[in-house]
């Protein structure tokens, strides 16, 4: 179907079709860093301490499935404080693509160690060797003999008078390893060789994020980041008086697309793979998104018409 040329049936109107490659990385190994703690609290829960920052990327709920999995408990069942730095430790930011990679490598290391004192104690409660035991879902800790032990038991245990105190654990990622999202985006256009605009017809967009934490937003992100980009490509421009002014500093001159620029064929598809370096085989998807709507648009214009447009909003 993309291969096979195709006429608009308007001689005005060519139609064109383009496709680009797109790779981007996860943070920067060998500068960024990240902290994260977990502590059990008197009911078998526990609390997930992240320097990460959710800006509407939905970190703080890949933190927490991240550490609800490896600790074999429910998601409702670990809570998270993010990013308040008088109690939370410390991590080099949300950006770059890191959130998901380091902090969430961060989350991971800090639940393996918990996962390490809930073996640890559990030995001691059930009197078997800790290689014995095994985390199952939904949280507690389980032997071959088929004896058993709550988080909640565990807890409070620990936090008794006789216990070994409350259950904290700390974790960090540091990596010179670099992590990297693929991707391959297609479009179609037609282009009104009388007015100039460009109509898109059908936009593609399959990325390769290792092994997605949480697939929906994983395509919430693809969607709304294809969409961003399409209106710096097609629609986005500041207009600027002599003096500097912007002249159109609104949404109703300023023009962002909306619903109805949608294309009539949308799709956001997640090629899965295993990351040999990310937690649980992840790794980033949120700017490699916007990587590739202006230039597959250019390659479809062209395609259509013979011409190469390198700045933008392509006009």
């Amino acid at each position: 179907e993309w291969g096979r040329r195709e006429e608009s049936g308007d001689p005005d109107v060519k139609l064109g079709k383009g496709v680009v490659i797109i790779q981007q990385g996860s943070g920067l190994p060998g500068l960024d860093m990240a902290n994260a703690a977990v502590t059990m609290f008197g009911d078998g829960t526990f609390m997930l301490l992240s320097g990460g920052t959710d800006l509407g990327t939905g970190l703080d709920t890949v933190v927490v499935k991240i550490a609800a999995e490896t600790l074999c408990t429910r998601m409702e069942d670990v809570s998270v404080i993010a990013a308040d730095t008088d109690v939370t430790p410390f991590d080099t930011g949300a950006y770059a693509s890191s959130g998901t990679y380091f902090s969430g490598g961060a989350a991971r290391n800090a639940a393996l160690e918990m996962r390490r004192l809930l073996l640890r104690e559990a030995a001691q409660m059930l009197g078997e060797p800790e290689e014995n035991l095994r985390l199952e879902y939904p949280s507690r800790v389980a032997s071959r003999s088929g004896c058993s032990v709550t988080y909640e038991q565990i807890a409070r245990r620990t936090q008794s008078g006789t216990g070994c105190g409350q259950l904290t654990a700390s974790g960090h990622f540091i990596s010179d390893k670099g992590s990297f999202p693929y991707g391959a985006h297609f479009c179609a256009v037609a282009v009104d060789t009388r007015t100039g605009k460009v109509r898109l017809l059908k936009y593609y967009a399959l990325q390769d994020a290792g092994t997605p934490i949480n697939p929906e937003l994983a395509l919430g992100q693809m969607y709304g980041a294809v969409l961003k980009t399409v209106g710096h490509s097609l629609y986005e421009e500041m207009l600027l008086d002599e003096q500097g002014r912007c002249l159109n500093a609104n949404f109703v001159d300023y023009k962002v697309p909306q619903i109805g620029e949608l294309p009539d064929d949308f799709r956001a598809v997640l090629v899965e793979t295993d990351d040999p370096f990310g937690p649980f085989g992840a790794k980033s998807i949120s700017e490699i998104s916007c990587n590739g709507a202006a230039p597959v648009i250019a390659a479809a214009i062209h395609d259509a018409v013979g011409v190469w447009i390198r700045s933008w909003p392509f006009t």
